[in-house]
């Protein structure tokens, strides 16, 4: 809960203004919402599959903060771009990234809200179901990864040798 909360506090703070302003405002058309999102999960999913943590980490805003599945966080670019480049030196060939965004807001018009389901999906391992949640804001007209969170549905143990 405290973590769905931070979320809510990182939209809000980026977008501004309070949730009673939402609650009454459409700041962008749900199909153009979709479609930005799509697109954005595209390039992201795309970099992953091609092991290019640079590229990931130019999706990011420069103060970008990353909660993986077992509640690490890590702030800013160059910090998550470290963490990433970590990440796919540690995936066997053929890992990719299967992400599925289930529900998207637009809570300003510089500002999505999208929560959906993400796998990684590794030749002879069962894919393991993950949750995001991400908040996407518009800088110079590019869209870019502001906040995501990562949960897994059940309580799985950290792994000792997973990348921090």
């Amino acid at each position: 809960m405290k973590t769905q909360t931070f979320f809510l506090a990182v939209a809000l703070a980026v977008a501004g203004s309070t949730p009673a302003t939402h609650a009454q405002t459409t700041f962008l058309p749900q199909s153009e919402t979709d479609a930005i999102v799509l697109k954005f999960q595209a390039t992201y999913a795309d970099t992953f599959d091609r092991r290019d943590p640079k590229g990931m980490a130019a999706l990011l805003t420069e103060d970008a903060t990353l909660q993986n599945e077992w509640g690490d966080v890590v702030q800013g670019r160059t910090n998550i771009e470290a963490t990433l480049t970590r990440l796919v030196a540690s995936l066997p060939a053929g890992a990719r990234l299967e992400d599925t965004p289930l529900v998207s807001h637009a809570v300003a018009a510089d500002v999505i809200v999208t929560q959906g389901t993400s796998q990684r999906i590794s030749p002879n391992v069962a894919p393991a179901q993950m949750f995001f949640t991400r908040v996407l804001v518009r800088q110079s007209g590019q869209w870019r990864l502001a906040a995501t969170q990562i949960a897994r549905p059940s309580a799985i143990p950290k792994p000792a040798s997973q990348p921090k």
